[in-house]
């Protein structure tokens, strides 16, 4: 057991790695297409909310008071590269290291990552950003709090590596079953 863990760690280790490195690399390529779908996720969750490119939001209402008196002001929520795509590389490399029974499971593990991928990149920013233009707590404290704000709150302590690391058990997981491997074995990749 101490053996497999070590392997797994050591594969671990080496496939942070290379997606951390290919995240640098082509990561701006890999955000820039996804921003009209986080644009789009923007306002849906909250439609007071307008982007006018990327994260620039503009005029925010809270019932009937317009917080933002001078439509010449804006918000500019910003947020680094690394932490759209950091959920989805720990994810990614939780299941490319862990070991494999049969070599068919990991083409699997991939496909079911696909939605896996989708839904932390949907919880991750653009939900993080609605729960901070909802976050009214230290001006009008008397304001109601949305789920988003306590939304946001999770994110900023660690809630997208969590989530991730439960989504890459989850892929591996559904993906094994799936195949028939069984839960302890003599993997192929060890």
């Amino acid at each position: 057991m101490r053996q497999q863990l070590r392997s797994f760690a050591i594969r671990l280790v080496i496939v942070v790695v290379i997606l951390l490195t290919l995240g640098r690399v082509y990561g701006s390529t890999i955000v820039a297409p996804m921003l009209p779908a986080l644009i789009w996720v923007i306002e849906a969750v909250d439609d007071r909310l307008r982007v006018d490119h990327a994260f620039m939001i503009r005029m925010l209402f809270l019932g009937d008071r317009m917080l933002m008196p001078d439509a010449q002001l804006h918000f500019d929520p910003t947020t680094l590269l690394g932490s759209v795509l950091q959920p989805v590389i720990l994810m990614l490399a939780i299941i490319l290291a862990w070991p494999a029974v049969r070599l068919q499971v990991l083409p699997a593990r991939l496909l079911f990552a696909l939605p896996m991928m989708v839904f932390l990149l949907v919880v991750n920013v653009p939900l993080g950003f609605v729960g901070v233009m909802q976050d009214f707590r230290e001006y009008l404290p008397a304001a109601p709090v949305t789920p988003l704000v306590y939304w946001n709150d999770f994110l900023q302590t660690g809630g997208p590596l969590a989530l991730a690391i439960a989504a890459g058990i989850l892929v591996v997981s559904a993906a094994d079953r799936w195949f028939g491997s069984p839960v302890v074995s003599k993997p192929v990749l060890a």
